[in-house]
């Protein structure tokens, strides 16, 4: 079971070949001891076992999947032990690890990656949802840096700038529909490249204060799977609200995909300089039943599908609502920055943004007396 949030967070940094991952890696630990938190690096799996001799080239299917659930065993062992040294840490921890159980399935068809979960008993949302906090992946220098994308510095490197990008893409899929994902692409110099990591990082484990920087936009009508053109995943989302006592938003949610389920917690705090405070950590099943007994009588459970995908390395969520509200189209994404700008999806059929209008706020459509939220 991962750390829990008071004591640590399980952090996953990905990307493509060339990204910065290393060099990334050893500038943020520095960085975030700096700010107070013990910091443990969770080695690459796969470094491990291809340094020691096993390699995946040239085997035969049946042996490749042997390999690979091998691979993420490791992993996941790896990844434990680090979390429980983090655990019994004296100071707020933090386990960063150098990929995680997911990177796997850019490295397969997606018919032999389902033959692997079947074979094994593992589901996605427990490899991928439960296991960490946030994924932050590191596009490749290939995509926008290319005249710094090399294989000099790393002999397992081998990637032509083509298959970096391929592999990069693969990669960066394999994590979509994790509730906390970031891409951080190549505009900026590589010093602001890992500035933006540390930023997204701190954000997630409360140093400073997180704060929620959204943009939503209302939609005339919801895609279907076919009419998107880029890879995302559904999930279906159930939220209750809560009573509190000091002003704050308070909900559980159950995020459901193919019969497995995610639970979380999140408080949003009154707006201090413009922005909402927000925090927001992953609970028991049991821990989400109990919590419903305390759902506000004047509030009704919102239910919705939310597709997640990716637009210009930016991570979007799409909401159509079941109830209330049926067919309420929301679009939202999270900033790293007020002044950071957006690309929104140019296949979509945005009808204008709706960020400051309360109104389209989930607190808001799940209050009883409000039957339908106004359009254009």
């Amino acid at each position: 079971m991962r750390t829990d949030e008071r004591q640590g967070y399980r952090i996953v940094l990905t990307g493509g070949p060339c990204a910065g991952k290393t060099t990334c890696l050893a500038r943020l630990s520095e960085r975030l001891e700096c700010l107070g938190l013990r910091v443990f690096r969770v080695p690459e799996a796969a470094t491990s076992l291809m340094s020691g001799g096993a390699s995946p080239a040239c085997l035969p299917a049946d042996q490749f999947l042997r390999f690979e659930a091998d691979l993420i065993r490791l992993q996941m062992a790896i990844e434990e032990t680090f979390t429980d040294l983090a655990a019994s840490s004296a100071r707020r921890s933090i386990v960063i690890c150098d990929r995680g159980t997911m990177d796997a399935a850019a490295y397969m068809s997606p018919v032999m990656w389902q033959a692997l979960l079947d074979q094994q008993g593992w589901s996605e949302s427990a490899l991928r949802d439960r296991r960490y906090d946030a994924v932050i992946h590191l596009v490749t220098a290939a995509r926008g840096a290319e005249e710094f994308y090399t294989t000099e510095n790393n002999p397992a490197r081998t990637e032509t700038l083509e298959k970096a990008r391929e592999l990069d893409e693969k990669v960066r899929n394999a994590w979509v529909g994790h509730p906390h994902l970031r891409a951080i692409d190549n505009s900026t110099d590589f010093n602001e490249k890992i500035r933006r990591v540390l930023t997204a990082i701190c954000r997630i484990v409360e140093v400073p204060a997180p704060k929620e920087i959204e943009r939503k936009f209302l939609l005339r009508c919801c895609p279907t799977a076919v009419e998107m053109p880029v890879y995302s995943k559904e999930f279906l989302i159930e939220q209750t609200y809560l009573l509190t006592s000091d002003g704050s938003e308070a909900r559980v949610r159950r995020r459901s995909r193919e019969g497995s389920s995610t639970y979380t917690h999140t408080v949003k705090r009154p707006c201090v300089a413009g922005q909402r405070i927000e925090t927001e950590h992953q609970i028991s099943s049991s821990e989400y039943i109990t919590l419903l007994e305390k759902a506000d009588p004047n509030r009704r459970t919102v239910r919705k599908h939310r597709r997640c995908f990716l637009w210009e390395n930016q991570y979007f969520e799409l909401d159509s609502f079941l109830e209330p509200n049926p067919g309420l189209t929301l679009l939202e994404l999270e900033l790293e920055s007020p002044d950071q700008d957006v690309i929104l999806p140019s296949f979509l059929d945005i009808e204008r943004e709706v960020t400051e209008d309360r109104t389209y706020s989930n607190y808001s459509i799940a209050a009883y007396g409000q039957t339908s939220a106004p359009s254009g």
